[in-house]
């Protein structure tokens, strides 16, 4: 059997992207393929290419082919170029891997088979104390949120109160005690899109609020980032 990256001794790695066997239903866009994204001990290029041709290790992990042009350039850390040298340069490859994995993410690929996306939600809340309605106001209050979760069983978390076996609260306090019902229909067209990365979904998760608190309404969640959209929209 011939030889794969990981079955070589090797004190020099690169940082590849694999492109994966389509499989619709592990894919977070249909636009966007499956891949992998590792380190191994063969250089880009011809005898890279000729490993996923001809290993069976590389079909039976599914490999297709290398996409070069999502991996870093010739003389970047970890491109064709300029390998990481171990043990030397061990941080240093973890970082610029968990980094580029998170970048592939962010742009809706499905990476090492993750299928993590985000979206946004919004609750209507009792009018029943101040906390959650001004005094002499008529102003309806909205909780906003965003889940990486389905958006019906986040709810469900909120509404029912939910925990972790570890005894973590999963929901909003304020949200279980006056929640009253989803408000789905309130969140605009262009904020239902899925989201592919965290920061997305918290920077979209502020505009969600101040959209809504531009409409009149009381908003409570969407703080993570609210400061800084405010200040990037000129509303400080």
């Amino acid at each position: 059997m011939q030889a794969g990256p990981s079955d070589m001794r090797s004190d020099r790695v690169w940082l590849c992207v694999f492109k994966l066997r389509k499989v619709t239903h592990l894919m977070r866009r249909p636009d966007r393929p499956r891949v992998q994204v590792r380190c191994v001990a063969v250089q880009p290029g011809l005898p890279l290419d000729r490993w996923v041709k001809r290993s069976r290790r590389a079909k039976r992990r599914e490999i297709v082919d290398v996409l070069y042009e999502l991996m870093p350039r010739r003389g970047e850390p970890g491109g064709r170029d300029s390998p990481f040298r171990l043990p030397q340069h061990r941080d240093a490859k973890a970082a610029a891997t968990k980094k580029l994995r998170q970048q592939l993410r962010c742009d809706g690929y499905t990476v090492n088979d993750d299928m993590t996306v985000w979206h946004l939600y919004a609750i209507e809340l009792k009018a029943a104390d101040t906390k959650v309605t001004a005094k002499k106001s008529t102003q309806v209050a909205l909780y906003v949120g965003q889940t990486s979760r389905g958006v019906e069983e986040r709810i469900r978390q909120h509404r029912e109160g939910h925990m972790s076996g570890k005894g973590q609260r999963l929901h909003s306090s304020l949200c279980h005690r006056y929640f009253h019902r989803p408000r789905l229909d309130l969140v605009p067209e262009e904020l239902q899109q899925t989201l592919y990365c965290q920061e997305d979904a918290l920077m979209a998760e502020a505009d969600l609020r101040i959209h809504l608190e531009r409409s009149g309404y009381r908003v409570f969640g969407g703080t993570e980032r609210l400061d800084e959209r405010r200040q990037a929209l000129g509303l400080t």
